[in-house]
């Protein structure tokens, strides 16, 4: 998983930067094998850090944090942007849903990105979820 997330990530480093982000990373050492695919998990990770880019207005911060947890390995995406109010946060993983705030109506997108990150870590055997609150990304 860790050159997974590093390759990814490097294939993306220079939109990141482009878009004036702070970046950072922090992937453990010694995580677990795990078998995956590869294209998918991939996927998964870009459309999170697209999501980071797209919403966050003003405070451009982009963290990607890598570790060992309860057996498994987790993948955290950390920005401070727009963030999502918790009564749409169960929400944002269902097809087609976009969040009322109006940069994201003002943003292209078609609200299938996250519904797909939480199908592809399903079929992984993974859970995801999010942690949020407006204006604290």
């Amino acid at each position: 998983m860790a050159d997974l997330v590093r390759t990814t990530l490097d294939s993306y480093r220079f939109e990141i930067e482009q878009n004036g982000f702070q970046f950072e990373q922090k992937i453990d050492n010694n995580l677990p094998q795990l078998r995956v695919d590869r294209e998918a998990i991939a996927r998964s990770l870009l459309n999170l850090v697209n999501n980071a880019v797209k919403y966050s207005a003003t405070e451009k911060y982009l963290g990607i944090h890598l570790y060992q947890q309860n057996g498994g390995v987790s993948i955290e995406v950390v920005d401070h942007g727009i963030g999502i109010p918790l009564k749409e946060q169960l929400k944002i993983f269902e097809k087609f849903y976009r969040v009322g705030d109006p940069l994201v109506h003002n943003t292209k997108g078609s609200g299938l990105g996250l519904s797909l990150v939480r199908h592809i870590v399903q079929a992984h055997g993974g859970v995801v979820a999010v942690e949020s609150a407006p204006g604290r990304g």
